[in-house]
């Protein structure tokens, strides 16, 4: 398969943080011996994107760096690794490499153990969001499973997560409780079959929350909010309860009450899917990404808002900050993908 693919592809490049990315033509990265080269496909616009173009993420990639984290394509090209080989031609979601160039190209490489082929039945639109959300919805549920959790608390619910988190928790028979902001959120999270939903805007939500928690006994809550959220839950949830912040949507900090801690034994920590996955086991984790297309495969948990080209991303990303509950905006640097790729 080598050199089927031009030596030169339009990528968007990062130069400087807090600025937009603006499109570039490119070498094409020639994969090392562990690595696939990939045909991008479609790669999604997600929260931890924009944090990072926005110099805020976890880790920093040195500059100028193409973006992008989780995607979609086929594999075109390897290095001499038998398990990368065994990769060629072969449909994948992927995630992008630790270090180095990301998904928003119309090339990218990584290396082979960052890569799932993808089951026949999946699109490979619907592909490209398999490594983020229905992993961590799948996290969630194995934090649960292992302190022998019933019921845990999600925020930002009406989220493209929150969404696949109501199928997810019915599967594995944990109760979830729904926390959004508007009473459209509601509507639309009653629509996808959702329970226990709560408005965070209603006047006695904190009454609300702390009945709920104590009925169904939910000793964990993940925050996607931050700040005055992350004291809502610790106060809300029974003694022994822990948050977990997975997010920072209002990019606030939260001042915790210590008597919550000190005298009812409750924790806050972070969840942070990026060093989670390094830490299970290989073929735990492979059981989770193969639950993971299942989780996906019927497309009933996952909106796609808008599909658009590397040449319309700085409309394409206002619009999905402006309004993530519609759903999901997919780059797509060939087209505009449905069932299959076109080498």
């Amino acid at each position: 398969m080598e050199n089927q693919y031009p030596v030169k592809m339009k990528a968007l490049w990062l130069s400087e943080y807090g600025k937009k990315p603006e499109l570039r033509v490119v070498d094409v990265p020639k994969p090392g011996k562990r690595e696939v080269l990939i045909k991008i496909a479609a790669s999604p616009i997600n929260p931890s994107d924009a944090i990072f173009l926005q110099g805020k993420y976890p880790t920093k990639k040195s500059l100028p760096v193409i973006p992008g984290f989780e995607a979609s394509g086929q594999v075109v090209d390897s290095g001499n690794h038998f398990l990368a080989k065994r990769l060629r031609g072969k449909n994948v979601a992927c995630f992008a490499p630790l270090t180095g160039n990301g998904s928003w190209a119309e090339y990218m490489v990584t290396d082979f153990t960052f890569v799932s082929p993808l089951k026949k039945d999946i699109p490979v639109d619907l592909g490209s969001m398999l490594m983020v959300n229905p992993t961590t919805a799948l996290a969630f549920i194995d934090i649960c499973k292992k302190h022998n959790y019933k019921a845990m608390v999600n925020t930002a619910a009406a989220s493209a997560l929150g969404k696949m988190l109501i199928k997810a928790c019915s599967d594995a028979k944990v109760t979830l409780i729904n926390v959004v902001h508007r009473q459209e959120q509601v509507e639309l999270l009653a629509k996808h079959g959702a329970k226990n939903i709560l408005n965070s805007s209603d006047t006695d939500y904190l009454t609300q929350l702390q009945t709920i928690c104590k009925r169904e006994n939910a000793l964990i809550a993940f925050d996607a909010i931050g700040g005055s959220s992350t004291q809502d839950l610790l106060s809300a949830l029974p003694k022994g309860g822990e948050v977990r912040i997975y997010g920072r949507l209002s990019g606030d900090f939260f001042s915790a009450d210590v008597t919550n801690i000190l005298f009812e034994r409750k924790q806050v920590s972070g969840f942070w899917l990026s060093e989670w996955i390094p830490r299970q086991p290989l073929l735990k984790l492979l059981k989770i990404l193969k639950n993971a297309q299942k989780l996906i495969s019927s497309g009933e948990e996952i909106t796609i808002h808008k599909k658009i080209t590397l040449d319309e991303f700085d409309a394409g990303i206002e619009d999905y900050l402006a309004n993530m509950t519609a759903g999901k905006v997919l780059l797509c640097p060939g087209g505009h993908p449905t069932n299959e790729i076109v080498p």
